[in-house]
């Protein structure tokens, strides 16, 4: 007991001390936050009309064979990134390089028959010329170089042909993007044409959708839309419809609407279900907060309302954009104020200082 007496009275006599030597210290507070803040605005607008549709890649493409042999190896693995020009597949060459060399051991041999012709030509032309050989003979002459030219042409064409086999004889990727399926494994025989991969290109995906009938009208390229990814944590991402195709599916007579995302990090996978929200339906009022105001953490979404010159953390339920503000539905009301710059690092109940108001 007189320990934590002791302890006490030393406690006290350094914050008297602490007082008297330091006043400002026990009066200091950490300095108002400058923020700029906005309203919380309503407004009436059309309800979305939900579209339910799927994701497709930009390119796909079935990689063939051009040429038959055996698959030596399978380069890329299905799944694998690969870049354009870079090899998937490689066909055993060795019977094309055979022949392609043996080939060109024939043009040598050509080229030489060819120039003996020339010599003998341009001969017996300077003999017909001088009236000592016949036509017959001439003609012969002519014919004989006329002959040997073709040859050669013919022998520089199966050339040309034998080196595109053995450059086609390695697959290569005709653009960026994944294996998704092989079609041939390593010691099976390709015929001409055979499928060798498929392979597809995310960089950027388009989202198709159907719109019914009684609503195509309304539909129009440009129109902002927003796309909703269930498989991806609900991931929803403001667009615009790209295109509205004018030819319905037989089937559920609705027509097709294609909405283009860019994809750099390859985040959206293709051949995943898709929504798309379009308003053209009844008006509804909501609550709209500007896209600045919006705060993502481990936490939540959140918005920080300033109260009586302190920011409350307020979580709201983003619903969708439109025309540049975040739908939202949570603890706020139409006309307070929320913060939009300045909302990095605030905390809870800490004091701000509005230095600017953005007018709606």
């Amino acid at each position: 007991m007189e320990n934590e007496a002791v302890v006490m009275r030393i406690t006290v006599l350094m914050l008297f001390l602490a007082v008297c030597f330091f006043p400002g210290l026990s009066l200091a507070q950490p300095p108002d936050a400058p923020v700029v803040v906005s309203a919380v605005v309503e407004r009436e607008v059309k309800k979305p009309l939900r579209l339910v549709g799927a994701t497709f890649p930009a390119r796909k493409s079935t990689i063939s064979s051009e040429v038959e042999g055996v698959v030596g190896k399978m380069n890329a693995e299905e799944g694998q990134y690969v870049k354009k020009g870079e090899t998937l597949a490689e066909i055993k060459n060795d019977k094309i390089r055979f022949a392609l060399e043996q080939l060109k051991n024939e043009r040598k041999e050509a080229l030489a028959r060819a120039e003996l012709s020339e010599k003998d030509f341009a001969r017996m032309k300077e003999l017909y010329d001088k009236g000592i050989i016949s036509d017959g003979d001439f003609d012969r002459a002519r014919t004989q170089r006329e002959s040997t030219q073709a040859g050669l042409l013919s022998l520089e064409s199966r050339i040309e042909i034998a080196e595109y086999d053995l450059a086609a004889s390695r697959i290569a990727a005709p653009f960026n993007g994944y294996v998704t399926k092989h079609h041939a494994e390593a010691g099976q025989w390709l015929g001409l044409g055979d499928k060798v991969v498929s392979f597809v290109d995310i960089d950027t995906i388009e989202v198709m959708a159907g719109v019914p009938e009684r609503y195509v009208d309304d539909i129009s390229e440009g129109m902002e839309v927003e796309v909703i990814l269930p498989s991806h944590n609900r991931l929803t991402i403001p667009a615009e419809i790209s295109s509205v195709i004018p030819d319905a599916d037989p089937r559920t007579v609705s027509f097709p609407v294609r909405v283009v995302l860019e994809n750099p990090d390859h985040t959206i996978k293709s051949s995943a279900s898709a929504i798309l929200m379009v308003r053209i339906g009844e008006t509804e009022k909501i609550k709209l907060v500007p896209k600045d105001s919006i705060v993502r953490s481990p936490q939540g979404t959140m918005v920080f309302v300033v109260r009586e010159g302190l920011a409350h953390s307020v979580p709201v339920e983003e619903k969708g954009w439109y025309e540049g503000f975040t739908h939202v539905e949570g603890g706020i009301s139409v006309g307070e104020s929320v913060v939009v710059r300045g909302n990095e690092r605030l905390m809870s109940m800490q004091k701000v200082r509005i230095t600017d108001t953005i007018e709606q």
